[in-house]
């Protein structure tokens, strides 16, 4: 009896089960409807499937290694069959390359212990919905992320009306142009194929919500990003079709914030994308607050979709990519979000492992440029997964950095204990990010390209080849750009904790010499951000990212003017900060970190020189020296090591400072114009003069009095965040006289 029971319940099953018991893991049925999508009132729909892959396997446990996650990819097969599912483009995807083969991540495995389930999930396995005829899904009881129940009448759009087709699609041609190289969630392919269906229509059933919204956020970041630019040819378009594109842009952003909740409810892979969108936008263009907000719901919708885990269960390789893409971008949108919030991270550090990216047909390099002798060689990636790999390993790392630092327990008054646990915890950092450093793919190295006049000799090679391959060429530079933005912006974030804190005469050497090794990185890495040329980031949505980390940068640079007066140190330094501001205003009146960058240090440099000149005096320097006649040397120095805005560099700015800077210049040769006073230290019948100085002596108190303004009023400035948040990145070490 038991073994005819046990044949009738294999019986009952089938081979092909409907999407909805495949994504729940239920137990199907052959009829359609099936009995539990019956049950439920829920449309039952099977997808034509491959044959069923083997199993992958995973590595187990969670890493919490700060290296966690994978660098390496996966080399496509050709994989001849469609595929078709909801979510991240629709239905319908095109045939993808792909390999089955497993993958080596380091990701969990999906939970299936109690402690990692649902109460609703327990209960659906103790039940078991099959035998009892019923089901417990339709999202009603909390921790159900089964799909509710929805009504699928028509519906279209209320605060905004679709512009003809061309214009859509102009505006999707410019995303991917724009930040598909920059942020990858989607797969473009089947993606577009899903825009098509969506704009082909003016009203759309309840089911097409969030595909239909991924379309508009899509098209919205798409728009903002060439509005400005004249060059872009959908101006034409716009002109054509009578579109006002601020108008427009207006009505896109108010459509996608009043179906934000709606999406949530539906909980499909585009909530994860339309929110991690909109507050791309909202970060750098209208409010951080709803920035801030809309990226914990992207979070959210992440963990209930469970894309943490690297599942069997989505046999489409698209599927599978597509998830894999939108919880790397997870990490590090999240990390990023708690670098300039100054707050803790949503994601729990036990779940955070990277997926690898296999090296999909969207992500292909022209074979053309393949052909180039400076891409072409042993090793080299023919796509560009290496970037988002190499992307999302160092947000993984200064996750972790952050993480650290946050859990130091530091007193309120800082003993020498404390400041040498924050020098341990620097030290330990700068170290992590140098072992990344060394294992960027040279095709993504920025230092590759800037030595020997590569750069320059690259793009007279491919001036002959076909626009959209020197656009894709283009794009290689800006991800190699972006790399070394994100690497030296990492390192200024962990020397800023020990930077920032108060120091008196009373430390010891071996901490006066970490505050030098720190301001030492710090600043060649400011340096370093300083002359990447970011003008290459115009008109592209990264462009705002570029700005921040050269705003970051110019603070930096703004202290060894006062810590080593009138030293060519000091005068590079404050080149740095002009090249900043040049660039920051460079990117126009559109762009509002960039000019709020431009306006902050050009006050900043303002305070900088003054107090370098007070702090020279107070050493002992001639009072009776006009103050037009000392700042002389600093202004020809920074007049003389501009930088263009092709990304070229003057002598002195290459030469002096170039990697290490000298901690204590204090004998450097001073610039002609500097007064004589300043330059002679051995004549002392000249007066009061400066005598020298060690190393050790530098930095003292007095000299970083200076600090809690920079970081303090100035952050908040930038981000109008909460001023007496602790917590907040601007006021880490911040001191209360």
């Amino acid at each position: 009896m038991e073994e005819d029971n046990d044949l009738l319940q294999k019986s009952l099953r089938t081979s092909r089960a409907c999407d909805r018991c495949r994504r729940q893991k239920l137990k199907c049925d052959s009829s359609r409807p099936c009995v539990l999508c019956n049950r439920a009132g829920h449309k039952c729909e099977t997808s034509q499937r491959t044959a069923k892959r083997a199993r992958r396997q995973n590595s187990g446990g969670r890493d919490l290694h700060v290296h966690s996650g994978v660098h390496k990819t996966i080399a496509p097969a050709t994989h001849k069959n469609s595929h078709s599912f909801h979510g991240a483009g629709g239905v319908g995807i095109p045939s993808t390359r792909d390999d089955l083969a497993s993958h080596p991540e380091r990701s969990p495995k999906e939970p299936q212990s109690g402690a990692n389930a649902s109460a609703i999930d327990f209960a659906r396995r103790v039940f078991n919905e099959e035998e009892a005829g019923r089901t417990l899904t339709g999202a009603s009881i909390p921790g159900d992320t089964g799909d509710p129940t929805l009504d699928n009448s028509l519906w279209h759009l209320t605060e905004v009306e679709l512009p003809p087709e061309a214009v859509m699609l102009a505006m999707i041609d410019a995303y991917f142009d724009r930040m598909q190289w920059f942020i990858l969630m989607l797969h473009e392919p089947s993606f577009r194929q899903t825009a098509r269906r969506i704009i082909s229509q003016t009203s759309w059933r309840r089911q097409d919500l969030s595909p239909t919204m991924a379309v508009l956020a899509v098209a919205m970041i798409g728009l903002h990003s060439v509005l400005p630019d004249q060059r872009w040819p959908g101006h034409a378009l716009l002109r054509e079709h009578s579109v006002d594109g601020e108008k427009l842009m207006h009505g896109l952003t108010n459509e996608l914030r009043r179906n934000l909740l709606d999406i949530s409810i539906d909980c499909q892979i585009e909530a994860v994308q339309v929110c991690f969108l909109v507050s791309s936008y909202y970060v750098y263009h209208s409010s951080p607050s709803i920035a801030w907000t809309v990226s914990g719901m992207a979070v959210r919708s992440a963990y209930a979709l469970h894309l943490y885990t690297k599942s069997a269960q989505y046999e489409s390789p698209v599927v599978d990519e597509i998830r894999s893409r939108c919880w790397n971008h997870a990490i590090v949108s999240d990390t990023f979000a708690s670098i300039i919030y100054g707050r803790p991270s949503s994601i729990d550090t036990g779940l955070v492992a990277l997926h690898s990216l296999r090296d999909t047909d969207d992500l292909a390099i022209d074979p053309l440029l393949l052909k180039n002798e400076l891409i072409s060689g042993d090793g080299m990636p023919t796509t560009t997964a290496g970037f988002f790999a190499m992307k999302s390993e160092i947000y993984n790392i200064i996750r972790h950095i952050l993480s650290r630092f946050r859990r130091l327990q530091l007193r309120k008054e800082t003993i020498e204990e404390d400041l040498l646990a924050i020098a341990e915890a620097a030290q330990d950092s700068e170290e992590q990010l140098v072992s990344w450093r060394k294992r960027v793919p040279r095709l993504f190295d920025f230092e590759f390209w800037s030595c020997d006049n590569r750069l320059e000799q690259f793009q007279q090679q491919i001036e002959g080849l076909p626009q959209r391959t020197k656009y894709q060429a283009e794009t290689i530079i800006l991800q190699a750009a972006t790399l070394q933005l994100t690497y030296d912006g990492a390192l200024i974030q962990a020397c800023r904790p020990l930077l920032e804190q108060k120091i008196t005469s009373s430390c010891s050497r071996l901490v006066v010499d970490a505050i030098h090794e720190s301001l030492r990185v710090a600043t060649a890495a400011a340096l370093r951000i300083s002359r990447i040329p970011v003008l290459r980031f115009k008109h592209h949505f990264a462009e705002s990212f570029a700005s921040l980390q050269q705003f970051t940068a110019g603070v930096i640079l703004c202290i060894l003017p006062t810590s080593q007066p009138f030293t060519t140190a000091a005068h590079e330094a404050k080149a740095g900060i002009m090249r900043i501001i040049h660039a920051s205003a460079a990117f126009g009146p559109h762009n509002r970190i960039a000019k709020q960058t431009a306006q902050l240090l050009t006050e900043l440099l303002k305070v900088t020189i003054e107090r370098e000149m007070s702090g020279a005096l107070r050493g002992g320097l001639e009072t009776n020296i006009p103050r037009e006649m000392s700042e002389r040397g600093a202004i020809q120095s920074v007049q003389q090591s501009r930088i263009d805005h092709t990304g070229s560099h003057s002598p002195s700015s290459r030469d002096v400072f170039r990697d290490h800077p000298p901690m204590s210049t204090i004998h450097a040769p001073q610039p002609p114009d500097t007064p004589q006073s300043i330059q002679d230290h051995g004549r002392v019948n000249e007066g009061p003069v400066q005598a020298p100085v060690e190393p050790s002596e530098y930095p003292s108190a007095n000299i970083f009095e200076q600090l809690d303004d920079t970081f303090g009023a100035f952050g908040e400035l930038m981000f109008n965040l909460i001023p007496d948040d602790q917590s907040s990145a601007w006021n880490w070490g911040r001191t209360v006289p």
